[in-house]
């Protein structure tokens, strides 16, 4: 399971500023690009939550989403021993 570190009342463009590996699952979701133009001017102030809702997207698979692209990967540690 991932830990969450992005919840739905984060703005859009702290998520994007502080985890830029994230713009892309915005992209696959959907969403404009968020990083110019009147795009750029509602992410400062849009939370995750409402970009969800404005572009049809379920917040839950999006977050779930987001968090899996920012957490560490923990495949190669749970290497079974013999």
């Amino acid at each position: 399971m991932t830990k969450q570190v992005i919840s739905g009342d984060m703005k859009v463009w702290d998520v994007i500023q502080n985890y830029p590996e994230t713009y892309e699952v915005f992209r696959q979701f959907g969403c404009p690009d968020m990083r110019k133009g009147m795009f750029a001017i509602s992410a400062h102030i849009m939370k995750v939550r409402w970009a969800a809702r404005a572009h049809h997207i379920e917040l839950d698979k999006l977050l779930e989403s987001l968090n899996e692209a920012v957490s560490p990967r923990d495949e190669d540690t749970s290497e079974t021993r013999h």
